[in-house]
């Protein structure tokens, strides 16, 4: 029997609050050269280097609502 991996993150989702597919994985810790491309090339929104079981794990680039992984009614809008 052969099993693929997924990498859940890179399969498309749209925001639970404009219905827009923009979505990035948010990643947290300190960015070495390949996060940091990531971020330039839009991939991913850089977290910070705190790291905690409370911060959101998606954000929407178009409307900037930010949510946890199995929470997406209960997030928020970032404030950048």
């Amino acid at each position: 029997m052969l099993f693929h991996l997924i990498n859940l993150e890179s399969i498309s989702m749209k925001c639970p609050k404009c219905s827009k597919d923009y979505v990035v994985p948010i990643r947290y810790g300190m960015p070495g050269s390949e996060m940091q491309q990531d971020y330039y090339e839009g991939k991913i929104k850089l977290g910070g280097c705190t790291m905690d079981v409370n911060n959101p794990n998606y954000h929407c680039n178009d409307c900037r609502y930010e949510w946890q992984r199995g929470k997406r009614n209960d997030g928020h809008y970032a404030e950048e």
